[in-house]
């Protein structure tokens, strides 16, 4: 407003130069001066009206048109731009942002966890001109914060604490569309959201490692269980072989006597008796009906 209140006085000056310098007529110095002056007020006029004509919109801003104190709807990129001097751009930043805050809530079985959380909102470019108008520049206290504190209340509300621990992930995913769906009815766009702790009650803390501990003595009694089980496996298998084998053995032996013996008829065994006894025996007792032959000797 200030452009074009300057140009319009700037306007005026070149108009009452010029007719003065047109009607007297009568002194040419004076003509002269007037009609330097009331050029001099053109080109001003003519500078200040471009000067007022052009909007220099930064990286990472949206320029939102206003006419005198109302939105146009129009918004301008960043960059050189064209404008009416009847509007003035207001810039509003459109970069990501980060928020981190914790809030405090109770989950399902009703433990109070201190929840810390991290997001990355911006604003959204097409929507800024609406959001100009309806909240302003302060969106992130108006809309942001109270959202997050919300969110994350209902959010923590449908777990049990020990769940939310171990399923952190099932956590912040939830938490992360519930805001995005909240925050975009209001032109603001919830890029990522991090949890960046959980903090439980001091007792409940304890109970948890107390669980921790009792679950690890289980683990530990079950493997040393399974390992006895397999050691008892091991010497049952190694029992079964050594039966194995020794019953292979015996089959074995019967198998050889069995041949053995088919092998051996009464003129071997004959054979081998002489044999063993030598050559000075004399006298030989045979018993009664046993077949013996006496071969004569040479």
């Amino acid at each position: 407003m200030f452009a074009l209140t300057l140009v319009i006085l700037l306007g005026i000056t070149f108009i009452v130069l010029g007719l003065i310098g047109l009607l007297d007529s009568r002194q040419p110095v004076r003509r002269t001066k007037a009609g330097i002056g009331a050029g001099v007020a053109l080109l001003l006029a003519v500078i200040v009206f471009i000067v007022a004509s052009i909007a220099i919109i930064p990286v990472g801003h949206v320029g939102v048109m206003v006419r005198f104190q109302k939105t146009t709807g129009k918004i301008l990129e960043n960059g050189l731009n064209w404008k009416s001097m009847l509007e003035t751009p207001i810039k509003m930043n459109i970069q990501t942002q980060k928020y981190e805050v914790g809030c405090e809530a109770a989950s399902k079985d009703l433990q109070d966890v201190q929840t810390t959380i991290a997001v990355n909102y911006k604003l959204d470019g097409k929507q800024a001109a609406e959001v100009y108008r309806t909240i302003g520049h302060d969106y992130l206290d108006v809309i942001c914060k109270p959202a997050i504190q919300e969110v994350v209340k209902a959010i923590t509300a449908r777990y049990n604490a020990e769940d939310m621990i171990t399923k952190r992930e099932n956590v912040r995913i939830d938490i992360a569309a519930a805001l995005e769906e909240r925050l975009a009815q209001r032109g603001i766009i919830s890029e990522f959201v991090n949890i960046t702790n959980f903090q439980f009650s001091d007792e409940f803390t304890k109970a948890i490692e107390s669980k921790v501990v009792a679950v690890q003595r289980v683990m530990e009694a079950e493997n040393k269980l399974k390992q006895i089980e397999v050691e008892a496996r091991q010497a049952e298998a190694e029992a079964k072989g050594f039966a194995a084998a020794a019953i292979a053995r015996a089959e074995g032996q019967a198998e050889a006597n069995r041949i053995v013996n088919e092998s051996l008829t009464d003129s071997v065994l004959q054979y081998y008796f002489i044999d063993k006894l030598g050559e000075n025996v004399e006298v030989w007792v045979v018993p009664q009906g046993q077949p013996f032959t006496i071969l004569p000797q040479k």
